[in-house]
């Protein structure tokens, strides 16, 4: 055999009926794909993924970011500032189904600022209003664009009144809701709010929460019950290495809870505090809207 020959013998031509084959196999991958992607066509243009909605790099001058217009968060370097109340974006909160705002229907006296922190790892916003639908959403507060690890300017809810309800999302991921409910203001020189650390003067008492305290079962305040005098503050002081509160109240579901005292979310390490001035003498159950199987008793006398 020639050199030639061995050439040609080298060639392998497709048949027309493997050249059908493959034609038909192509087309029914298509006709697969085109099946899925019809239907949820409408949906996936309405909540692109992520990456193709947001930047996360610096803010342009105008302090708006790029992508889809949302507003720049501003960064808050400091500390809580005192009197506000914090609202954690939680992590994994991204990931639907999974808690997103901790504390979930919170409630925020009368013109108290709320700082929202986002301990989740990509973007997220709180806006007011029921979904991207509203067409009033984010007239009563929008933080803008908080990136992971970094915390909004304080919020004002603006022209919030007693009573109101106050519905939010998160506009990169609108499945992401909660509310906050606004309540009566607090007393002047009351220290309802969170501490940003340190304790209050005169302070008659401590409550600690200790670590490990979220672990189900185990002690979740020392001293428990807790006695004071009427007129004390007791500081709360959270020595566990998540949030906590407590919280007036048998737990969630009780339609008087955090009517006669709530601390708000108590960072680890932090403390907040609660004032007794205005209590009768008598039992206060309480818990912590964290974690509502943590309870405990303030006796005040």
């Amino acid at each position: 055999m020639t050199t030639e020959d061995e050439n040609h013998q080298s060639i392998i031509r497709t048949s027309p009926r493997r050249l059908a084959k493959g034609m038909a196999i192509l087309v029914i991958v298509m006709a697969v794909g085109a099946a899925i992607a019809v239907p949820n066509w409408a949906n996936m243009v309405k909540y692109p993924p992520l990456v193709s909605t947001i930047k996360t790099e610096e803010p342009s001058p105008a302090g708006v970011s790029e992508g889809e217009g949302l507003p720049a968060a501003e960064e808050t370097e400091t500390a809580v500032p005192a009197g506000a109340m914090q609202i954690t974006i939680l992590e994994d909160s991204s990931v639907q189904g999974n808690p997103d705002y901790e504390s979930d229907e919170a409630q925020v006296p009368l013109n108290t600022e709320v700082v929202w922190e986002n301990a989740d790892s990509v973007p997220h916003t709180a806006t007011s209003g029921s979904g991207p639908e509203d067409a009033s959403s984010g007239q009563i507060f929008d933080t803008g664009i908080i990136n992971n690890g970094e915390s909004s300017a304080p919020m004002e809810l603006a022209g919030a009144a007693e009573g109101d309800e106050i519905a939010y999302y998160c506009q990169v991921h609108p499945y992401m809701t909660s509310s906050l409910t606004v309540t009566a203001a607090d007393a002047e020189g009351s220290a309802a709010a969170p501490a940003a650390g340190g304790g209050a003067e005169a302070a008659g008492a401590t409550l600690t929460i200790p670590e490990g305290a979220s672990v189900q079962g185990n002690p979740a305040y020392d001293p428990d019950p807790l006695t004071v005098t009427a007129g004390d503050v007791v500081e709360v002081s959270n020595q566990d290495t998540v949030p906590h509160t407590a919280t007036s109240g048998s737990g969630p579901e009780d339609p008087e809870t955090g009517s006669q005292f709530d601390t708000s979310i108590i960072d680890a390490g932090a403390t907040g505090q609660i004032d007794t001035a205005n209590r009768a003498a008598g039992d206060y159950p309480f818990y912590c809207s964290v974690h509502p199987y943590m309870l405990g008793n303030l006796k005040v006398s």
